[in-house]
């Protein structure tokens, strides 16, 4: 990887330095001091600056003198405003963006488990709730001897008929008859029900939660109702 780095200059303010003539031309009324801000560069970018230095221009006769060349009387004005001028903050534009990038980072870090904790919070709640749904479900009372009617196909003349045989607190057992066909009376149900509740007639078991599907809305299985 290629590192492109090296030293820059900026200038930093101008000032008249009067009363001072220009050991050259002898003007007294047009030389100026410039102070230059040094700074190290990365890849172009600013990073710090490693001090100021000072040149004076005399505007008639452009002599540009270095802080070395300068002769004596020159030196102490010129220190003097060096002193009081301030580096420019975009000597430390690479210094300002790899902090900005540092708060960024720790802000990101602080924010993201609470967004944890918050989606934790969320599923937590949502878990909460359909176990209270579950719980519903469970607590619904289902009657033992309660009779339920379903289609046995989509003729729409054969069906059949449940009824539930016992309870406990997680699961609903019950019988079926066999398929049946013509009008239903509560005489012919009984008998067909009675015959379903023989000992050689298989169980069935399912959940509460599964049984209140069966059951409601368009479940399986329709609550008994004779004419």
């Amino acid at each position: 990887m290629l590192l492109f780095f090296g030293i820059g200059n900026t200038r930093v303010t101008t000032v008249p330095l009067p009363g001072l003539a220009c050991v050259h031309c002898g003007t007294t009324t047009s030389l100026t001091s410039t102070v230059i801000s040094r700074y190290f560069h990365l890849f172009w970018i600013p990073a710090f600056p490693i001090g100021k230095t000072s040149v004076t221009v005399c505007q008639h006769c452009k002599q540009t003198l270095t802080a070395r060349e300068m002769p004596a009387a020159y030196q102490g004005p010129v220190q003097a405003i060096q002193a009081q001028a301030r580096i420019p903050l975009t000597n430390f534009a690479l210094l300002i963006l790899l902090g900005v990038a540092i708060v960024l980072i720790f802000v990101i870090v602080k924010i993201a488990p609470r967004n944890a904790d918050s989606e934790s919070s969320s599923a937590a709640s949502a878990a909460a709730s359909t176990g209270t749904a579950e719980n519903a479900f469970r607590d619904e009372q289902v009657a033992v001897g309660a009779r339920y009617k379903f289609k046995a196909n989509d003729d729409g003349r054969s069906y059949g008929l449940v009824q539930v045989t016992k309870v406990t607190t997680d699961s609903v057992y019950y019988k079926t008859t066999n398929v049946l066909r013509g009008e239903l009376s509560d005489a012919s149900a009984a008998l067909a029900l009675r015959d379903s509740l023989s000992t050689a007639v298989p169980t069935n078991a399912v959940a509460k939660l599964q049984w209140h599907y069966a059951t409601t809305g368009q479940g399986m299985f329709k609550p008994l109702e004779l004419e």
